[in-house]
C-alpha cells in the first residue's frame, strides 16, 4: 500500500546501509503543440549527493541539463534542489511542482494526478523490479502537466510557451546500481526492457517487460511483467505485455514499437507507435561517475490502439545492453 509519506525520501534498511541506496524520481513532459518533450530525473542517494537532470528536445534539438549536488544523508521531505532544478511535493500522491532556472531554458511546471497512483507491488506477479535490485517500493501515476516553458537560447530565444499536456511519473526507492558490474562487458546490442507510458484521452496504460529473446530464459507465465491501466474506475494491473522493436541501422536508436497488452478485463490490445518527436538518454550512474551503467532511452512517440483507433502520445522507454560506451573518458 502506497502512503502519502512515500512521496518523500526513504531510509535505507540498516542491513544494506553500506550500499548505494536512493529515491529515484522520473517525470515526463510531452507537449506536441508547444514542441517541447522531456524527462525530469532525480536520484537522491544515501551517500551525500543527488543527481538532478532535465533532458529535453525543444523544436527538434536536444538540450540537456545535469548536475551532481550535495544532499543531506538523512531522509527529508524536500523540496530537493541543486540551486537551478527543483522538485517539490505540493500535495502527496496528487500534485508535484518542478522548476528549472537554466541558462538555455527554464520552466515552472505543475503535475496533477489524472488517475490514482499504482503500487507496483500490485502488478500481476508482484513487483517485477525486485528481480533486479533490492526495492523498497515503486509507484507510478498518469498526470496532467501545466505551466510555462521559457526558451533562453537558439533561434526562438525569448519565447515563453504554455505547457498543457498529459504526463507520467514514477518514484522508486532501491539499491539501483549498487552492485559492481563485471570486469569485462559482453559485446553486441541486445534489446532489454520496455516500459511505455501510453497516454490516451480517457485512460493511461503503463507496461513493463523484457524484450530479450526468450524473456531471460523464463516461460511466459514467469517472465517479469508489470504495469497498469488507469481509467475513471481507478488503476488496475494489466495481465501481460510484450513488445517488438524496430531500430535504426545502429541497432540502438528506436524507430518504432508494437506492444501486445492484456488489459485488466482480459481484453487484448495492440498499441503501435506513430510519429517520433525525439529521444533522450538517462544519466544512469552508480558511485563511479565515469562508468555508464545503463543505456536507458526515452523516445517520445504518438501512439495508436489498433483495435479501437484510440490515439494518444507518451514515452516509450527501453534499454539496450550492454551500455556503450562503458567509459566516458
Amino acid at each position: 500500500m502506497i502512503h502519502p509519506d512515500d512521496e518523500y525520501r526513504h531510509a535505507c534498511p540498516d542491513e544494506i546501509r553500506h550500499l548505494l541506496w536512493g529515491d529515484t524520481l522520473w517525470v515526463s513532459v510531452v507537449d506536441r503543440e508547444a514542441n517541447v518533450f522531456g524527462v525530469n530525473h532525480f536520484h537522491l542517494t544515501n551517500k551525500g549527493y543527488g543527481r538532478f537532470e532535465a533532458l529535453y528536445v525543444i523544436d527538434g534539438v536536444q538540450q540537456l541539463y545535469g548536475n551532481k549536488f550535495p544532499l543531506v544523508v538523512a531522509p527529508d521531505k524536500g523540496p530537493w534542489s541543486d540551486g537551478r532544478l527543483s522538485y517539490e511535493v505540493v500535495k502527496p500522491l496528487e500534485e508535484i511542482r518542478i522548476q528549472l532556472d537554466g541558462p538555455r531554458y527554464g520552466f515552472d511546471l505543475t503535475f496533477r494526478g489524472r488517475f490514482p497512483v499504482f503500487d507496483y507491488h500490485d502488478s500481476v506477479h508482484g513487483n517485477p523490479l525486485g528481480r533486479f535490485h533490492t526495492y523498497g517500493g515503486h509507484f507510478e501515476q498518469g498526470m496532467l502537466c501545466t505551466g510555462s516553458f521559457e526558451i533562453r537560447g537558439g533561434p526562438c530565444k525569448g519565447e515563453t510557451r504554455r505547457i498543457h499536456s498529459f504526463a507520467h511519473r514514477d518514484h522508486s526507492w532501491s539499491t539501483r546500481f549498487a552492485d559492481e558490474p563485471s570486469w569485462e562487458t559482453e559485446h553486441g546490442d541486445h534489446p532489454a526492457h520496455f516500459w511505455p507510458s501510453i497516454q490516451l484521452p480517457d485512460k493511461h496504460i503503463n507496461a513493463f517487460g523484457i524484450m530479450e529473446v526468450g524473456g531471460m530464459g523464463l516461460p511466459p507465465g514467469e517472465r517479469p511483467v508489470g504495469g497498469f491501466c488507469s481509467t475513471a474506475e481507478g488503476s488496475r494491473a494489466i495481465l501481460d505485455a510484450s513488445a517488438e522493436i524496430l531500430t535504426e541501422d545502429d541497432r540502438r536508436v528506436a524507430a518504432a514499437f508494437r506492444y501486445r497488452i492484456v488489459l485488466p478485463d482480459r481484453q487484448v490490445v495492440h498499441v503501435r507507435t506513430g510519429r517520433k518527436h525525439g529521444q533522450v538518454k538517462l544519466w544512469d550512474r552508480g558511485e563511479n561517475d565515469l562508468e555508464n551503467r545503463l543505456d536507458c532511452y526515452e523516445p517520445f512517440f504518438d501512439f495508436e490502439v489498433e483495435e479501437t483507433g484510440e490515439r494518444g502520445y507518451g514515452v516509450a522507454e527501453y534499454s539496450i545492453q550492454p551500455p556503450r560506451p562503458r567509459w566516458l573518458v
